[in-house]
């Protein structure tokens, strides 16, 4: 009897013990899965916004549990007012005097890591001249620019502080030339109408323009001023304030697809291990989906470990501030916010080339 209420006691308590097993198990597998981070990303769609590409097509956002929406945009100005709502957490584009002014009036954002440079080889925007001009002679030097039709994409920006920085060693200023505003797809067409003589163009209009026969590269940018920093990522100060380590996972998926671009690079061409899966990937998700172009063309150069180029950027900011561009005091280290690109090389470690 007594042996057989042991046996008993102990099947009860077994099938119990079974119960709520299954119990447990029910409320676990029942549970909704946590929603993956959204994540609004604005982009011009140029092939300088690589990192992204390679993030979103790798997997590597996913893996940090990030669903991200690809917005374009035609123009890194037209950025800023979203960025400054939170309608946009993250934005690739350029500092620029604007950039400046914005942040003086309460519009706020960082740029938070690297995105384009022209550097040594990797010198992706070139300045050009009309290739008459310089088949006649008339222009081989930047001293010969002197009274000719030069353009930029715009007031206050990167390419004005170059070619500003760059006339003054040779005795000129940018008011010593004819200076107006095209878009990049309108100087190409200028160009083959004679009507313009020389500008600053990146690739990929550099290699149209020049197999158009209609232009002949005169020096690299990077020669002008090497390390330049032409765009940067930048978030808002919603999406900081807001969501930090959502900030967090987005800078530690973009700088792994930093790090599979930066690999490919070799011999100033994609060439190296893994281009063609980066090419295929530009094709994909970029605005140039010949890939013939894409391995024919000087690619950008990006820092691999994400960090913000900031004397590039401090030597801008110094002419706009003499030109009256800037018109508030809003410096250079108040735009800088590296705390997202060191709390991701804390997690991933410095950057190390595929041998």
């Amino acid at each position: 009897m007594a042996g057989t209420g042991l046996a008993g006691g102990y099947d009860m308590l077994k099938r119990r013990m079974i119960g709520l097993v299954g119990a447990f198990a029910a409320c676990v597998f029942s549970a909704p899965l946590r929603a993956a981070d959204k994540v609004n990303i604005a982009y011009i769609g140029g092939t300088a916004d690589v990192g992204f590409y390679i993030a979103d097509a790798k997997g590597y956002l996913k893996q940090e549990d990030v669903e991200a929406k690809f917005i374009v945009f035609d123009s890194s100005a037209r950025m800023v007012a979203p960025l400054a709502t939170g309608d946009i957490d993250v934005g690739s584009g350029a500092i620029n005097a604007a950039t400046y002014n914005a942040f003086e009036r309460g519009i706020t954002m960082r740029a938070v890591a690297d995105k384009a440079r022209n550097k040594g080889d990797y010198s992706y925007q070139a300045l050009v001249v009309r290739k008459d001009l310089w088949e006649s002679g008339a222009v081989r030097s930047l001293r010969d620019l002197k009274g000719r039709k030069f353009v930029t994409t715009a007031n206050g920006g990167n390419e004005s502080a170059v070619i500003e920085e760059s006339l003054r060693k040779v005795g000129l200023s940018s008011a010593d030339l004819d200076m107006s505003l095209l878009s990049m797809p309108q100087q190409v067409a200028a160009y083959a109408s004679g009507a313009l003589d020389a500008s600053i163009l990146p690739e990929p209009f550099l290699s149209a323009a020049i197999k158009q026969g209609t232009v002949v590269s005169l020096t690299p940018m990077s020669k002008l001023r090497d390390d330049d920093v032409s765009g940067v990522i930048v978030y808002g100060d919603a999406f900081i304030k807001n969501r930090p380590e959502v900030a967090r996972k987005v800078m530690r998926a973009y700088i792994r697809g930093l790090r599979d671009y930066v690999d490919a690079l070799k011999d100033s061409r994609l060439a190296g291990p893994g281009a063609e899966d980066v090419v295929d990937i530009i094709a994909r998700y970029s605005t140039v989906k010949d890939k013939d172009v894409l391995r024919s063309i000087v690619p950008h150069y990006v820092d691999p470990d994400g960090t913000v180029g900031a004397e590039s950027l401090r030597r801008d900011w110094e002419y706009f501030k003499e030109t009256k561009l800037i018109k508030g005091d809003v410096t250079v280290d108040q735009i800088i916010d590296d705390s997202f690109v060191a709390a991701a090389l804390k997690d991933l470690g410095p950057y190390k080339p595929k041998p």
